[in-house]
């Protein structure tokens, strides 16, 4: 776990991955600030291989926060790769998460009314979504490749697509949210899917083969609605062939069982693919760390919030864990 190794043409020093626990923190224009680039830094410096920063937006339609970092204009760049080299300077491998709010966000933050792919309001804090047409499903694809393009010229080394935490992509995915009857809709998972996978092939047909694209999600919310491990196994694989390279699942917690078995989520993703996995899921201690571990699923483990919780965690978690 805390030696280097290599992944997917990447150099690692080690498998622990700090993923966003702070957003919000970016000028209102959606550029990096010394403040941020200092919170990065810190986190880069406390011993971790890998980071991920917050969700950048890839237009301002899809802007969740007035001081949302931002990856949609060419503005974006200079201050950007200022906060990747820094994260680098520390020898730290670096991922730029790519998003858009969908109906998670309000005309005053995002300058126009909101899309998704039903009529939506996500309650009083957002305003009420129009459905998207098959237009608008050309320019977010356009959104996003385009913002792809800017991961790699920053120098970032891989980047993630946000398909959780209730935002655009998610939404698509959500029978509450998606109530399309159409190629977009709710009948099936390759419709729900289709806006994330057609985003995914076109960034794999214009950055570098050798970038690769992470794929963030989360099914816990959904199994309620009748999710089934059938449709996680469609959706891994379509994922899988539209270019995902990494799968980044996360739950409310890590050990937790899905689908009335004993098997974890991390060993259920694994089980429909041979693509890397990160673990990430409340592991706010060592000896989550180490059960989930010893499952022997995935490549990263992520830790969020964790690792700033006292002074040098990581060390003490690297002491924990390999001191017999």
């Amino acid at each position: 776990m805390f030696e280097s190794f290599e992944l997917l043409n990447l150099k690692f020093k080690n498998r622990i991955l700090a993923s966003p626990f702070t957003e919000y923190q970016a000028n209102i224009d959606g550029t990096v600030n010394p403040t941020m680039i200092r919170a990065y830094k810190e986190r880069a410096s406390q011993g971790v291989g890998v980071i991920i920063t917050e969700s950048a937006y890839v237009t301002k339609q899809g802007r969740s926060n007035v001081i949302q970092l931002g990856i949609s204009d060419e503005e974006h760049l200079e201050s950007l790769e200022k906060l990747v080299k820094a994260i680098k300077r520390e020898g730290v491998a670096v991922g730029i998460r790519l998003a858009h709010a969908g109906a998670k966000t309000s005309e005053e933050i995002c300058g126009e009314q909101p899309i998704a792919p039903s009529i939506i309001n996500m309650g009083k804090d957002f305003s009420t979504s129009r459905e998207f047409d098959i237009g608008d499903c050309e320019e977010i694809i356009m959104f996003f490749t385009h913002a792809a393009e800017r991961v790699e010229e920053v120098g970032a080394d891989f980047l993630e697509i946000n398909g959780a935490q209730q935002l655009l992509l998610d939404q698509c995915l959500s029978l509450r949210f998606n109530t399309r009857d159409d190629e977009y809709g709710a009948h099936s998972i390759a419709s729900r899917l289709r806006l994330s996978t057609d985003i995914i092939q076109s960034i794999r047909e214009r950055i570098s083969s050798r970038m690769p694209i992470s794929y963030y999600f989360s099914i816990h919310d959904k199994l309620e609605d009748g999710f089934t491990a059938e449709e996680l196994e469609e959706m891994i694989k379509l994922l899988e062939t539209s270019g995902v390279d990494i799968f980044h699942p996360t739950t409310i917690h890590v050990m937790n069982k899905f689908f009335d078995t004993d098997e974890t989520f991390i060993e259920w993703v694994a089980k429909f693919s041979k693509c890397p996995v990160v673990a990430e899921g409340n592991i706010k201690s060592p000896q989550v760390l180490k059960e989930i571990s010893a499952i022997g699923k995935a490549q990263l483990y992520a830790l969020d919030k964790t690792l700033f919780s006292r002074p040098q965690w990581y060390q003490f978690l690297h002491r924990k864990l390999t001191t017999p």
